[in-house]
């Protein structure tokens, strides 16, 4: 892939969203070093978002990236982008390598140091990756051996001196799928500069953005819009889109009549038709034939039947998608020449690119208009080999053909086209002022938005007759972040209130209150509930931790290797190998010789960079160069002859690490393990929560705790009922805290925080206190060695599970040949011996 030229349209777009974010740098450089955290807070949430809306093919994406590099250039900037689906991740970092080679591209699962921050560093993820319930977006937000937690990296970038940048691609998608993802912007990314790109934009969408994030957008009229027009004119997109639909003139004849067969014949005659003038215009293409159906699997069944029964497609042409959402697989499909027809389910109508499709059979589709620019955008985009040749080709190639085995579809597609029509050809200049003034030496925001004044000393505001400052003034915000004034109506009020009759006219004094002032007043408050550790439970308990990894790790870990029973390893060059000989049209018995193959010392060099050189914290040229002085040292104590030249001794070692695959890896465990230390967690005297918690008679803090799942309630109520336990805590995880009781030895260090640390009446072991660790059955088998570990002092940690929801509690036990079995029913008398 290669970088592609903006187009003329496209370029102004860039220009303007660039110019966007340089007014918007200026606005937070003219607060100067000391400024204050409220000032950029408001500035953020009323300027630093702009929405990009534009049809699917007009290149919103090469908008974006170009906008993003070319604005990075004069600002210390971080950028996160976000994919719509994992399955498209790929294909945007493709993409952003291409056309912005000038930004450093990290990875989110291993470039999270802050020695990898600089100036355009761009991170492409998903919501689900820092927001889900996953392991993967768990360790993403965990600081450990991986690196910084995403939390932590933000931290550690703004006090570097970085501001902070978002990219939200198909921008409705993000916010309403993945739960969190509204929280997770506006707490943990607070960004600097936004940009939202969407190809089906909706007031309702941006108004619930701005409602759940504080950050506003604005209306239509401030957005960034591409026209359909400019990008038919620039051929990126078909002229039109052309809708059948089908109409039975007797409605008893209808009642016999499987529409789904008669749009998917129609669709197919269409796709040959379209596939033989591309071939008689001598353009090297094989159309795509798009099938959409209802979600199931019985509806793909029976297409793919009729696709290969009936239709006559051959079966390896016709390949069907079943996943919830897009993914490499079906974007790999959509550029195969080999694969002429797709079908796939309602759910993943979004999001995936097929720009050799032509035609789309859509056998039972929502009347919404979001289904409707779906169904447009995915056949919409013109592809390269036509591009420029849209004059010159057959009209029917200028076209987009949908065949709806649902007439009343054709009701969404109507409403599509008009919306798409309506997008404006509009730059994204339309913004609220925010004007910051310097008053004595203090400096002070305004946000002006479109029909208001700005005041020249906005030091003082007049409010029923009295005064009230600047600060008060920010402080009574209407939740986008606007200055509230007495009397002002605005539309997130409309929105809260807009059944709430006379209580709609919220805003009319400043004692008023409304929902939104007690949800502000509630998310505000702390510490409403306390409740103190209970007598008996210790301040301290004892825990593993493991200290940062040194700066000369490199060398440590090589000091950890012994390379001398592996030596001969470095020799063996050459594999043997199997040729099987046989006659294509004798059906004798094939001929077996045996050969030997050379190895190829690249393959050698990359699977060595890919299990044996790669560490966490670890450089990868600097323990190359540790490895390769140990190798060298240990030839020369053993007598062997020393490799003349330095390629020949890389390449000697890196065929002992290939052979030898757990080498370094078993190296670098002894050497964590060795650097595990034995402290103290300290429990805090108390804990606080908004919200009152359940009681409990024997717990640390006389509660249940919130962070309980469906299995650890059942198992706490066991712990709070029995007369041989005298407290329980539930041990939070966390490698970064001070309160909770880990466990590194067992693995080489990989940190393990048991659920609960139980104190039991009368156990001599560990001064009477177990560990215990709650897995559900889908996790037993994945964390099994967790059934081996051992605390210095506590002993055994316990693993306890149920087969079945409504069963009892099992113990499990890894045996000495690695399987976790069934060790019996939970009962307390088992945890008195390790």
């Amino acid at each position: 892939m290669s970088r592609v030229a903006p187009l003329k349209f496209q370029d102004k777009h860039i220009d303007v969203l660039t110019k966007r974010f340089g007014t918007l740098k200026e606005r937070y450089d003219s607060l100067g070093p000391s400024r204050s955290g409220s000032a950029v807070e408001v500035i953020r949430k009323n300027s630093a978002c702009v929405l990009l809306q534009a049809p699917t093919g007009s290149g919103k994406t090469l908008i974006g990236i170009e906008a993003i590099a070319k604005f990075s250039a004069t600002e210390r900037v971080i950028w996160f982008w976000f994919a719509p689906f994992a399955g498209v991740v790929s294909q945007t970092k493709l993409a952003l390598k291409a056309q912005a080679p000038a930004l450093s591209h990290l990875e989110i699962g291993s470039d999270r140091k802050a020695a990898n921050l600089t100036q355009g560093a761009v991170f492409v993820l998903t919501w689900q990756t820092v927001v889900s319930t996953s392991k993967d977006a768990r360790l993403a937000r965990q600081t450990g051996d991986r690196g910084l937690g995403v939390d932590d990296l933000i931290d550690t970038a703004r006090k570097e001196g970085f501001r902070i940048g978002v990219v939200v691609d198909e921008a409705h998608h993000g916010f309403v799928k993945a739960s969190g993802a509204s929280k997770f912007f506006a707490e943990v990314l607070k960004p600097d500069y936004v940009l939202l790109m969407t190809a089906t934009p909706r007031d309702a969408d941006a108004a619930a953005f701005s409602k759940l994030t504080g950050y506003v957008i604005g209306g239509p009229s401030e957005w960034a819009s591409v026209t359909r027009e400019e990008g038919v004119k620039a051929q990126l997109l078909k002229t039109s889109i052309k809708a059948a639909r089908f109409i039975a003139k007797s409605q008893d004849d209808a009642q016999l009549l499987k529409f789904e067969e008669v749009a998917l014949s129609e669709c197919a005659i269409m796709h040959r038709h379209i596939k033989d003038q591309l071939k008689s215009t001598g353009v090297d293409l094989v159309p795509l034939m798009l099938v959409q159906v209802p979600n199931g699997d019985d509806a793909i069944a029976a297409a793919h039947k009729y696709l290969t029964d009936t239709l006559k497609f051959s079966p390896e042409s016709v390949k069907s998608h079943t996943a919830a959402e897009p993914d490499p697989n079906l974007l790999a499909l959509a550029r195969d020449p080999s694969i002429e027809v797709i079908i796939f389910k309602m759910a993943i109508a979004t999001g995936f690119d097929a720009p050799r499709a032509f035609t789309l059979a859509a056998l039972r589709g929502a009347r919404d208009k979001a289904f409707g620019i779906q169904v447009v955008g995915r056949i919409l985009r013109v592809h390269k080999l036509l591009q420029g040749k849209m004059d010159v080709i057959p009209p029917v190639l200028r076209y987009g053909y949908v065949f709806l085995a649902n007439s009343e579809a054709q009701e969404g597609l109507r409403t599509a086209a008009t919306e798409i029509n309506q997008m404006p050809e509009q730059l994204a200049e339309a913004t609220p002022s925010t004007v910051v003034t310097i008053v004595a030496g203090q400096a002070h925001v305004q946000v002006v938005h479109a029909g208001q004044t700005l005041s020249l000393l906005p030091a003082q505001e007049e409010v029923d007759g009295g005064e009230v400052s600047l600060a008060e003034v920010e402080e009574s915000t209407d939740g986008t972040g606007q200055p509230w004034r007495p009397g002002m109506q605005t539309t997130l009020f409309d929105t809260l209130n807009a059944d709430a009759g006379a209580e709609k006219s919220l805003v009319a004094g400043l004692g008023s209150t409304s929902k939104l002032v007690e949800a502000f007043e509630l998310e505000a408050s702390t510490a409403l509930y306390r409740y103190a550790r209970i007598p008996g439970v210790p301040k301290e308990l004892e825990t593993e931790k493991l200290p940062k990894t040194a700066d000369d790790v490199e060398q440590q870990l090589a000091n950890y290797i012994d390379f001398t029973p592996v030596l001969a390893d470095r020799g063996k060059i050459r594999t043997k190998l199997t040729e099987r000989m046989s006659d294509v049209f004798a059906p004798d018995a094939p001929e077996d010789r045996d050969i030997f193959a050379k190895l190829s010392p690249a393959a050698i060099a990359e699977k060595a960079r890919q299990s044996a050189l790669s560490f966490p914290d670890a450089d990868r040229r600097e323990l190359l160069k540790s490895l390769k002085a140990r190798l060298k040292g240990c030839l020369l104590e053993g007598g062997f002859e020393v490799p003349e030249s330095e390629e020949e001794l890389t390449q000697q070692l890196e065929l002992i690490l290939v052979r030898n695959e757990s080498l370094v890896r078993n190296a670098f465990k002894r050497l964590r393990a060795d650097q595990v230390v034995v402290t103290k967690a300290h429990l805090p005297e108390a804990i606080d929560s908004i919200i009152p918690l359940p009681p409990a008679k024997r717990a640390s803090y006389g509660i249940f705790p919130v962070s309980l799942g469906t299995d650890e309630i059942k198992f706490a109520e066991m712990l709070d009922t029995a007369g041989c336990v005298e407290w329980w805590h539930r041990n939070v995880p966390g490698a970064t805290s001070a309160e909770s009781v880990g466990l590194y030895s067992w693995s080489g260090g990989t940190g393990f925080y048991p659920d609960f640390v139980v104190k039991l009446k009368d156990r001599k072991e560990g001064d009477g206190i177990a560990l215990i660790e709650i897995k559900g059955r889908h996790l037993l088998q994945y964390e099994k060695a967790k059934a081996a570990a051992r605390h210095p002092s506590y002993g055994r940690v316990f693993m306890v599970g149920r087969v079945k929801p409504e069963g009892d509690f099992r113990l499990w036990r890894l045996t000495s040949e690695g399987e976790l079995v069934d060790d019996g029913k939970f009962e307390f008398v088992r945890l008195y011996h390790s």
